[in-house]
């Protein structure tokens, strides 16, 4: 099952947008679009889904007007659709969802000195993470070796370990309660077996070891022939404890923690609702210490703070912004673990990562892959869907696996690729046309004029019309025109190759003598590399030619169906860019 369309209706920015996606479960699902587009009202419109219904801030409706009535829709691939608005929220009956944002806030104080009027004094402050709303009430399992031992019977203290150790086992005492059904031990099945095995095991005389060899020999396998019983223990003997020797001590084991079960009533429930809680408190303690960046002088870790566990940040201004992003983001996945109960979950990361340095970056990517691994072998479904304005095409900050993520870009732009050429950049490495086309066609040369490959063309099956540079400049030029001049549909890589011939040329013009231009076209591979010759022997280069890298640096070394146009025609619709490359032609 995938997402295939999310639909926006009177959310901040958004009027109404519908975004066709095709999502995949358990894997990263990036989501890619300039600033200003509407990031953060895609996300507020996941994060103001209340239980029945969608409900939005005063300010945070279409053009702040609140007669625009707020919908989220999601389109899923087996047809089924869900809707929020006012009234419903069809949404939260099969999915879970969690937004992850930046935890800034501004703050403002008001400060009064004699003798001035008084003043704001402003601050920027990370938002405290809540990890746990509610901490169970404190109750503690009432084992006492002593007391069940002598509750056994003659024999109890000879034969019964002490397993409080157990009950420190927040993954056992899960494992039991979700794997064994207690009640099957309140039968006279159970009773008629369990009664007389104890009383018998009370009339033996001699050493625990003693009667242990005789509860194995006489009665172990009548014990083992009630399947629920057999059952627990075999879970018991899972877990390797080292207080626990044989397989009758995994049977008398069994027996003491029915015991302490049957004896604690409705508090057994409770102390292993503490003990989760404790578990998940040092975990989450003990991840925090582990990967806080600021821990040589900030000692960060969950608090209780009234009835809730908080983990308290410091201010905005004393640590870096990445230091704060990987730190918060950390701690809020720890809470979204806790808080996914359903099957189908969508987790919702608005451009939190942006700031990260490399390393925290991949502790970012590390902590989603191992959480999407996890909620896979759960056999759940999650929809992390990162919103972001670096495009992974571009920047190489993201090190996902790339069979594992899928990349949307979700503004609309009037961008169509030609087939003719990505042809020729599909086949720009056959030897038959490898060097002339790198030469002639990816690059200016001055003698291009003399040059048909017409016949080559034909044989690798490429537009012929184009078998010559010069025809196929006009195409391209056509093409860039197109892009400048009219509100058109254009193609991004043709404009890729306008600028780096355009740039190329114009440099080429400004070297003075013959040998240095031969050495600009022979010798130098790579637009940028030419540019950096140039300016090596004293060509002034404007500053513009570097900063358009990000066009013509963009990778015309593609395999046999990629296509880099719509990341390539989003950079190309920025205002400036488009400024400069019309500059070129000025």
């Amino acid at each position: 099952m995938n997402i295939n369309q999310i639909e926006i209706t009177n959310v901040k920015g958004i009027g109404n947008k519908s975004f066709q996606l095709d999502l995949n479960p358990n894997k990263p699902n990036i989501l890619v679009a300039p600033n200003g587009f509407g990031k953060s009202s895609f996300a507020l419109a996941f994060d103001r889904l209340k239980r029945d219904k969608i409900e939005l801030g005063d300010k945070e409706y279409f053009n702040k007007d609140t007669t625009n009535r707020p919908e989220l829709k999601i389109k899923l691939s087996n047809g089924v659709e869900l809707m929020a608005d006012d009234n419903q929220n069809t949404i939260s009956d099969m999915f879970d969802v969690v937004i992850i944002k930046n935890q800034t806030e501004p703050k403002s104080v008001i400060q009064t000195i004699p003798g001035r009027p008084p003043f704001a004094r402003t601050s920027l402050d990370i938002v405290k993470t809540t990890l746990v709303q509610t901490i169970p009430q404190k109750v503690d399992f009432a084992y006492h070796s002593a007391t069940l031992k002598a509750y056994f019977g003659a024999n109890g203290n000879k034969i019964l370990t002490n397993i409080s150790s157990l009950f420190s086992s927040a993954k056992f005492i899960l494992n039991i309660e979700n794997k064994i059904d207690f009640s099957r031990f309140e039968l006279k099945s159970f009773k008629k077996i369990i009664e007389p095995a104890i009383e018998q095991i009370n009339n033996q005389a001699g050493t625990g070891n003693q009667i242990k060899t005789w509860i194995e020999d006489n009665l172990l396998d009548e014990l083992k022939g009630h399947e629920e019983f057999s059952k627990f223990t075999s879970i018991i003997q899972s877990f390797g404890f080292e207080v626990l020797n044989d397989e009758v001590d995994y049977y008398l084991t069994a027996w003491q923690l029915i015991t302490v079960r049957n004896e604690m009533g409705a508090d057994f429930k409770k102390a292993c609702k503490y003990l989760y809680f404790l578990d998940k408190k040092q975990h989450y303690t003990e991840t925090i210490a582990n990967y806080n960046p600021v821990k040589n002088r900030f000692d960060i870790k969950p608090k209780a703070e009234g009835n809730s566990l908080v983990v308290n940040w410091p201010k905005a201004h004393e640590i870096s912004n990445g230091q704060r992003d990987i730190l918060t983001f950390m701690a809020l996945l720890l809470k979204t673990r806790n808080s996914f109960k359903k099957k189908d979950c969508i987790l919702v990361i608005d451009e939190i990562f942006d700031y990260m340095d490399d390393a925290n970056l991949i502790t970012f990517q590390y902590y989603i892959s191992t959480f999407i691994e996890e909620m896979k072998t759960d056999k759940r479904r999650i929809f992390p869907i990162l919103l972001t304005h670096l495009d992974p095409l571009f920047f190489n900050h993201f090190c996902f696996n790339d069979n594992k993520i899928k990349v949307c870009y979700i503004k609309d732009i009037k961008v169509k690729s030609n087939q003719h050429i990505l042809n020729i950049i599909y086949n720009r490495e056959d030897e038959m046309i490898k060097d002339t086309v790198d030469e002639h066609y990816f690059h200016f040369h001055p003698d291009s004029g003399a040059i048909d490959i017409t016949k080559e063309f034909k044989t690798l099956k490429l537009n012929t019309d184009w078998g010559t540079p010069e025809k196929f400049f006009k195409k391209i030029f056509r093409e860039v025109r197109r892009y400048l001049f009219d509100d058109e549909t254009f193609d991004p890589l043709a404009i890729c190759f306008g600028v780096r011939i355009q740039i190329e040329q114009l440099v080429y013009a400004r070297i003075p003598d013959d040998e240095n231009k031969r050495k600009f076209i022979e010798e130098n591979n790579g637009t940028k590399n030419k540019l950096h010759f140039a300016q090596g022997i004293g060509v002034q280069i404007p500053e513009t030619y570097f900063l358009l890298g990000i066009i013509y640096n963009t990778s015309l070394h593609l395999s046999q169906g990629q296509d880099i146009s719509k990341p390539l025609g989003l950079k190309l619709e920025n205002g400036t860019i488009k400024q400069m490359i019309m500059n070129l032609w000025n």
